[in-house]
């Protein structure tokens, strides 16, 4: 500091900035500089005027010596928030006002540390200008320095900074040539990946150089999606492939990757599509053209294949695709459930020796093979669904007309029929939101629906068969559970668990250990991850209808799928478990007989389509 006081009384200051415009109280003349000292900018005064843009012209303001005081304080204040000079502020800046007060004031200690903590911070914030690409603010600071401290300890390496972030400025003017010629990673040493490298070689941290680079790999992931859109899918994974080159790790080149593989995705389904509307149309011909079509395209055979395998078995699924999904249009307005297509194939139902909680109503095991596809519903049946029916029909159901349902009653801890209740109330009797499984449902009021919704779309919708059920809910797995083989290791569905609790505070005794899925009572649904065929809520949320009619066994069970059904019979089976099951109830062979007129807050249902 003592430096920067010699250094300032001997420039005489206002003699040096141009905005004094009026003289400060008179001053002693400075005593000459020892000999060794930095050179003052009084020497500097000397030098013939500079042009305009090479010069600092700072804005000091005229004060008095009894504004010294308030004016330490606005100079504090300015540096506390980071005004530290003028600049394309509208008024005077930290810099200026420590000046203003040492041109009346040339040894105040708190004056002459404020402009050095200024200079400091300008040389910092100049640094950061270097780095950001902005020259002329960078440039700036070194004329500021100049003029008031140029033997400022740091100034020298502000300098190689400054020279420095120019030079990487420059590799990166070349590489943008070079990416303007197409050239980002060949030829070697020629390329715009090789100029950034020098870049970056020569000043690390120069942002522009990485913001550059960015953008020109947005442009070479535009000329990758070009390619993908005239589907030449080969060129387009080979720009990927440059662009990882080009800049590794890109999240756009991620993006990028899954639009072109969806793209891909897209323009395959596209043509299988027409292909199976040519095997709809039984155009065996077309449909092998399109084909041919589709193979060159996909990346991989799946669609290929099944598209092959629809030519030789034409309408297994009728004008539907494995795993599409769609949501028929209703004459009253809006859409039916949203269901996707099941493929055919076989499964194994019931529940064998590897099973420990296995039960004789699950046995014998027996092989059931769909020979055609057939579409459910994706979720269950909503409390929204099922109040479309009953506003377009006036359906009273039967927990309506009976004037009471099974709710679980908080106060005692058990489920038991509370008045007032149908399908508009919750698990708790309050009314229902319009996202939830609808519940208090009597199997004929399901049936009720289906048979409207046959109706509406002029399509046959029905409640599943058991059988259907199973298939879908191992979706290929002959595990003991959906999910495997023990207890889940993750959430995989609503479930009891030793975590839940109610609202009352109520554990469940019969929970899974260490499983918590934050419900008590049926959760909206789709709130779980989907299952293997794109289900939701079928391991759990609530237990669902089906066709069949109760058997104490599987001994002349249907082969083939379908519903095994007596006329009359009082009871049907229920299949699933629901917010209230136990871990054994959620097997995947685990099925209860219920009542036809049982209405329950844990028992709800979804529709199958036939194709």
């Amino acid at each position: 500091m003592a430096r920067l006081r010699h250094l300032l009384i001997s420039i005489g200051v206002c003699g040096l900035l141009a905005a004094c415009d009026r003289p400060a109280a008179p001053q002693a003349p400075a005593a000459p500089a020892p000999a060794g000292a930095e050179p003052s900018v009084v020497a500097k005064a000397s030098v013939p005027e500079q042009p305009v843009d090479t010069a600092w012209k700072s804005q000091v303001p005229a004060i008095s010596a009894a504004e010294i005081p308030d004016t330490l304080r606005q100079a504090d204040e300015a540096l506390a928030r980071g005004q530290l000079d003028q600049d394309r502020s509208p008024g005077p800046g930290a810099l200026e006002l420590y000046l203003a007060i040492l041109a009346i004031e040339p040894g105040n200690t708190r004056a002459l540390a404020g402009v050095q903590s200024s200079l400091d911070a300008l040389l910092e914030r100049g640094r950061l200008a270097a780095r950001a690409g902005r020259f002329a603010d960078a440039r700036r600071v070194v004329k500021i320095a100049d003029q008031l401290l140029p033997n400022h300890p740091d100034l020298a390496g502000y300098r190689r900074h400054l020279a420095s972030a120019q030079q990487a400025a420059e590799w990166v003017g070349k590489a943008q040539a070079a990416a303007a010629a197409d050239r980002f990673t060949e030829p070697a040493g020629e390329s715009a990946l090789d100029f950034f490298t020098r870049a970056m070689q020569a000043y690390p941290d120069y942002e522009p150089a990485a913001v550059e680079r960015k953008r020109l790999n947005a442009k070479l992931l535009d000329k990758a999606w070009k390619l993908a859109v005239s589907d030449d899918f080969h060129q387009a994974d080979a720009r990927l492939l440059e662009s990882e080159r080009f800049l590794p790790g890109s999240a756009g080149a991620r993006v990028m990757g899954l639009r072109i593989i969806e793209r891909r995705e897209w323009r395959t389904a596209n043509l299988l599509a027409r292909g199976n509307e040519a095997v709809d149309r039984l155009r065996l011909d077309r449909a092998d053209a399109l084909l041919k079509r589709a193979g060159m395209v996909a990346a991989q055979p799946f669609g290929v294949e099944a598209l092959r395998e629809r030519i030789h078995l034409a309408r297994h699924y009728g004008p539907f695709k494995p795993a599409e999904v769609f949501a028929e249009k209703l004459k009253v307005g809006g859409n039916a459930p949203e269901m996707i297509v099941i493929p055919y194939g076989k499964t194994v139902m019931g529940s064998d020796e590897a099973d420990p909680l296995r039960k004789a109503s699950e046995q014998p095991v027996h092989a059931v093979e769909f020979r055609r596809g057939f579409a459910i519903a994706r979720n269950e049946l909503t409390v929204a669904d099922f109040r479309r029916f009953v506003q377009a029909t006036g359906y009273r159901t039967v927990a309506t007309r009976e004037g009471h349902s099974t709710v679980y009653d908080e106060k005692g801890g058990v489920f038991s029929e509370h008045v007032g209740v149908d399908w508009r109330r919750d698990h708790v009797g309050r009314i229902a939101s319009a996202s939830l499984p609808v519940v208090h449902v009597a199997w004929s009021d399901a049936v009720a629906y289906t048979t409207w919704l046959s109706t509406q779309t002029g399509e046959v919708y029905r409640l599943p068969s058991e059988a259907e059920f199973e298939y879908v809910l191992r979706a290929g797995k002959q595990t003991i559970y959906p999910w495997g083989s023990g207890q889940p290791s993750r959430i995989v569905g609503n479930l009891t668990g030793d975590g839940d609790l109610s609202r009352t505070g109520r554990k469940w005794s019969n929970a899974i250990p260490g499983y918590r899925d934050a419900f008590w009572g049926p959760a909206p649904v789709r709130n779980f991850e989907p299952e293997g065929f794109g289900t939701f809520d079928m391991i759990g949320n609530v237990s669902e209808w089906t066709l069949d009619c109760w058997h104490d066994s599987y001994q002349r069970a249907p082969m083939d799928g379908s519903a095994w059904v007596n006329p009359g019979c009082p009871r049907r089976v229920a299949r699933g478990a629901s917010w209230g099951s136990s871990l054994d109830q959620a097997r995947s062979a685990n099925r209860l007989p219920m009542a036809v007129d049982s209405t329950t807050a844990r028992l709800g249902f979804r529709v199958v389509r036939e194709l």
